[in-house]
């Protein structure tokens, strides 16, 4: 899944541009949480954190046919390029899929000039000593977790702190 920072702003348009919750969204929601809370999030980056949209059956934008819970969580106070928030995305893929999910992860950290590493059962993609995005979760549960828009220096401030925010993950 590549992350170009054009497609970025977009994104966070596209997620945010609905918030608050449907009646089918709300039904859709009993299905469980997402697999990371703001406060944990909140715990690891010393940031105040917002669950900000949260998407069941979300088409992923690079593959489509595969759905996935999808939570979008947004900090004010670490305004990014743009005065934007800070976003951070979790995406949930569970059954026969997550196998996608996963080689998808290592495809395109490789294909991205980045090196997967595993760190504390789970997998960062670390490009140029920054890691902007890791994967969670066993079994048939993937978890991708990624900065939507994270600048050079946030992305390098948070990259030590990246292994701890997995570890968050309920997988």
């Amino acid at each position: 899944m590549a992350r170009s920072v054009p497609f970025a702003p977009v994104l966070v348009a596209i997620l945010l541009a609905g918030c608050g919750s449907s009646p089918d969204q709300a039904a859709a929601g009993d299905r469980g949480s997402c697999p990371l809370t703001a406060q944990a999030l909140a715990e690891v980056t010393d940031l105040r954190w917002e669950l900000k949209e949260r998407l069941d059956e979300h088409p992923l934008e690079t593959a489509e046919s595969i759905k996935a819970m999808v939570c979008l969580y947004t900090a004010a106070d670490a305004p990014q390029e743009g005065s934007d928030p800070l976003t951070m995305r979790v995406d949930l893929v569970e059954g026969a899929d997550s196998a996608v999910i996963r080689k998808n992860f290592t495809d395109t950290c490789a294909g991205n000039g980045g090196e997967v590493r595993d760190v504390s059962g789970a997998r960062v993609c670390d490009r140029n000593g920054s890691v902007v995005e890791g994967q969670a979760g066993t079994g048939e549960r993937a978890i991708d977790v990624y900065w939507v828009n994270a600048d050079t220096s946030t992305a390098t401030r948070f990259s030590p702190v990246f292994p701890r925010i997995l570890a968050a993950v309920s997988g």
